[in-house]
């Protein structure tokens, strides 16, 4: 009940998430935010919670899961109303850091609470099953908001993605028995700094891997709607693009089981970041949305496993009770991408176009490949 309670609960949240980054970008569009000032708005979101995160798993391992996921929903769902209540472009820079540090409560505690909740033989299985739950809201998500915003409004939106956030608060106060506050092995453990974490090569690997993969994701859940507004789609229809990225996550996620046990974790990832690399290079010379779309699923298909393979990665290579704390310094590798990336991008898009963003971009991607290419090397002469 514990593992199907989380799963179910991070499958909505996820939908409130995934949809209230679209809509915040498209938002600050329509208040008259350029390129930079969109940029700027992600480098918010991920300032705050890339400062705590790290505390954030320290708690979960040490006081309780319970505890972050009470936090992290009531605060989320009161976040979400702020923008709708007081629409400006100054309120959604507030906003978003706080929508930002909420969520991040929560999906420090669901992470772990998966690992803490599977055996060694259904982790990969039940880490799967939440990446899955991941790319329901990729889908739902963004077209839910676009189909609320061409039909209500912005600020509907908000109060549709915070009603959503507030039912999760309830059903989990009522399965909350099923889910253990904490592992059980966290009395045992010896602590360190996080600085001792990295020296495992392992989790190592797994935070370069992961940062690769969010620079990534950021620029296409960033740019792609700039880029898809700015040759005249409708909220509706870029709805619909961002969420084939968020199908194609869900599928190629279902194949994470087979593809790792045949050919490995390293392997999958070299040919998903060398396939994203091609569809960056293809999205600013796509403008018919039909089109685009079918690029945005092949982007989908090389992103979508990238940050469940990083997981996995991250929770196998943590010592016995700091599981939490490990995952919370693999999502701080990914809010730093959250302040970094956008408004250095955006500066870059803002002077030069978006093409460049995305052909720099594709850049990284192949760099990203072709080092995991080299790490499945490395094992095999070691073998």
């Amino acid at each position: 009940m514990g593992i199907a309670l989380v799963l179910l609960l991070s499958a909505v949240t996820f939908i409130s998430l995934k949809g209230g980054r679209v809509l915040m970008t498209l938002f600050a569009l329509d208040l008259g935010a350029g390129p930079f000032e969109t940029g700027m708005l992600f480098a918010v979101y991920g300032l705050i919670p890339f400062l705590f995160v790290v505390y954030a798993g320290r708690i979960a391992d040490r006081i309780g899961n319970r505890v972050l996921m009470y936090v992290g929903f009531t605060g989320f769902a009161t976040a979400l109303t702020v923008p709708a209540l007081y629409p400006s472009l100054p309120v959604l820079f507030v906003a978003s850091p706080l929508i930002g540090l909420t969520s991040m409560v929560f999906i420090v505690a669901s992470q772990n609470l998966v690992g803490v909740l599977s055996q060694l033989e259904t982790r990969t299985r039940n880490f799967s099953y939440y990446s899955l739950a991941d790319s329901t809201g990729n889908v739902a998500g963004p077209v839910l908001v676009g189909l609320v915003i061409d039909g209500y409004g912005h600020g509907a939106a908000y109060y549709v993605l915070a009603a959503i956030a507030a039912v999760c608060l309830v059903i989990f106060h009522f399965g909350r028995h099923s889910i253990p506050a904490r592992s059980g092995v966290v009395e045992a453990a010896k602590r360190g700094s996080a600085a001792e974490l990295l020296r495992l090569p392992a989790l190592r690997n797994a935070m370069i891997t992961n940062g690769i993969v969010m620079t990534g994701i950021d620029l296409y859940q960033v740019y792609l709607p700039v880029y898809a507004r700015g040759i005249g789609l409708s909220a509706g229809e870029i709805g619909f693009i961002v969420g084939a990225f968020g199908a194609a996550g869900f599928l190629v996620r279902m194949l994470i089981p087979p593809i790792t046990a045949r050919w490995g974790e390293h392997a999958m990832i070299a040919a998903a970041l060398a396939l994203a690399c091609v569809s960056f290079v293809a999205i600013p010379l796509t403008q018919n949305p039909w089109l685009l779309g079918a690029v945005s699923f092949v982007v989908g298909l090389g992103m979508g496993c990238g940050q469940p393979l990083a997981m996995i990665l991250s929770f196998n290579a943590a010592p016995p009770g700091r599981s939490a704390e490990a995952i919370a310094m693999r999502m701080a590798v990914s809010y730093g991408a959250h302040v970094v990336i956008p408004p250095v991008f955006g500066a870059f898009g803002a002077v030069l176009g978006l093409a460049p963003v995305f052909w720099t971009c594709a850049m990284l991607m192949g760099g990203g490949a072709a080092l995991n290419k080299a790490e499945v090397g490395r094992r095999k002469t070691k073998e």
